[in-house]
């Protein structure tokens, strides 16, 4: 479920998604390149220092909810 989106420019959003009681946030692209991120603090660096610090990155919705849902952070959790 998606709580909360912050747009940084009209085709960038940070998209804050709680699944279970994970939060994963979510760098996205124009709709068209995602970078999911486990921590504000790892949105940060990439944001600052543009380091690979993403757990997963993914080109469509379908591969991006795939990983969400079926994520083991996620599946250990359930």
């Amino acid at each position: 479920m998606i709580t909360f989106t912050e747009y940084l420019k009209p085709n960038i959003t940070i998209e804050t998604e709680l699944i279970g009681k994970d939060r994963f946030y979510i760098y996205n692209y124009q709709g068209l390149h995602y970078r999911v991120f486990s921590s504000l603090a790892t949105l940060n660096i990439f944001l600052n220092q543009e380091q690979t610090s993403w757990i997963f990155e993914c080109e469509t919705d379908a591969e991006l909810e795939s990983f969400l849902y079926k994520s083991p952070l996620y599946i250990k959790k359930s």
